[in-house]
């Protein structure tokens, strides 16, 4: 298996399990406009009941430890709700990630990713 250099991670359903309450009921999903009044509600906290997942953590711990340089790419509505990841992220993975990378939608992340590896000289085969 050749070794990873570069690799990302997301923040929903890979880095934390979504979990979300309003006055101490679950919510189950939210549409567009829910999920942007969840952000303007509960700012930075936003992904206060999200879960991490330890064999993520492990995974990218290991991944570190081979010497991998670790990113989180993931999509978000605005500001707000990139705070909220930022915040989860440093919190549930302390000094494993360089930078939160925010894109606005999915379908840009595999041009960060090819953006990324081109800047630092790193072949695809060496991204995940």
């Amino acid at each position: 298996m050749e070794i990873i250099r570069l690799a990302f991670f997301d923040v929903d359903g890979v880095l934390s399990a979504p979990e979300y309450r309003d006055q101490g009921e679950a919510v189950i999903g939210f549409t567009e406009e829910g999920w942007q009044h969840w952000c303007e509600e509960e700012e930075e906290a936003g992904y206060r009941y999200c879960k991490p997942l330890p064999p993520v953590r492990t995974f990218a711990e290991e991944r570190k430890k081979d010497g991998s340089r670790l990113f989180v790419l993931t999509a978000t509505a605005g500001e707000l709700e990139t705070k909220a990841k930022e915040v989860f992220v440093r919190e549930h993975y302390p000094a494993l990630f360089e930078a939160v990378i925010p894109v606005s939608h999915e379908n840009q992340k595999v041009a960060v990713i090819r953006e990324m590896a081109k800047e630092n000289g790193i072949p695809l085969t060496q991204c995940m």
